[in-house]
């Protein structure tokens, strides 16, 4: 190998780690500013001065806050699907019961990492944005909810192998367990009233599983 290849390519590699750590260092910031202030009062000079950065340099990485704002959205769906994923194979051969918990905990401990940007998307999210970002907007929101529902496919399928839920309606759990933790959610980012997991999680696993499970 010619030693001056590897030189070449080390430079590279460390321009692009830089670069990410940058984007997500912006990002962080992002969600701090975003969650203190609101969507619509925030400006790109508020979130260059929390990451400690020019404003030129936001807009090195970012077109506008929309497309920022997406951006983070994005990352944190990843996040979360991640998350999910780890769970998901750790808890592989577990009852159908406490893998289902284990994916309501990484949910809602998510949500609650994040509360405070969840609340303000809510409060003034998709529907203010401008109708040139409604398509990116429809479009994160749709990704993640395949992503969601395809993960939940998985669960439930393990779910019937063990017979915990009944065959004849599994097409709806899906939408329903999600429908279920959506409400759950929706109620304390509207009142802005964050509850403990455990307390949320409770009432989750005994409505669905309480009537999903198999007739005597």
């Amino acid at each position: 190998m010619n030693p001056r290849s590897t030189s070449r390519t080390k430079p590279q590699s460390l321009r692009v780690r830089m670069k990410e750590e940058a984007r997500a260092a912006i990002l962080d910031a992002a969600e701090q500013v975003l969650a203190e202030q609101g969507l619509h009062a925030t400006r790109m000079d508020d979130i260059a001065a929390q990451v400690g950065v020019s404003v030129g340099t936001l807009y090195n990485y970012f077109e506008d806050r929309q497309q920022l704002l997406l951006a983070l959205l994005e990352v944190r769906a990843r996040d979360l699907l991640a998350l999910l994923d780890a769970e998901l194979e750790r808890s592989q051969g577990s009852p159908y019961r406490a893998r289902l918990y284990g994916f309501l905990r990484c949910v809602l401990e998510h949500a609650q990492s994040h509360f405070r940007l969840f609340s303000v998307l809510l409060e003034e999210g998709p529907r203010h944005s401008r109708p040139k970002d409604e398509p990116a907007w429809r479009r994160h929101q749709q990704e993640l909810s395949r992503e969601l529902i395809r993960r939940v496919d998985l669960l439930c399928e393990d779910g019937l192998r063990q017979g915990a839920l009944r065959p004849e309606d599994v097409r709806h759990y899906p939408m329903l367990l999600l429908g279920m933790v959506h409400s759950v959610l929706f109620q304390q980012f509207h009142l802005k009233q964050p509850v403990p997991v455990d307390e949320s999680i409770a009432p989750l696993l005994r409505c669905f599983l309480d009537g999903a499970t198999p007739r005597p």
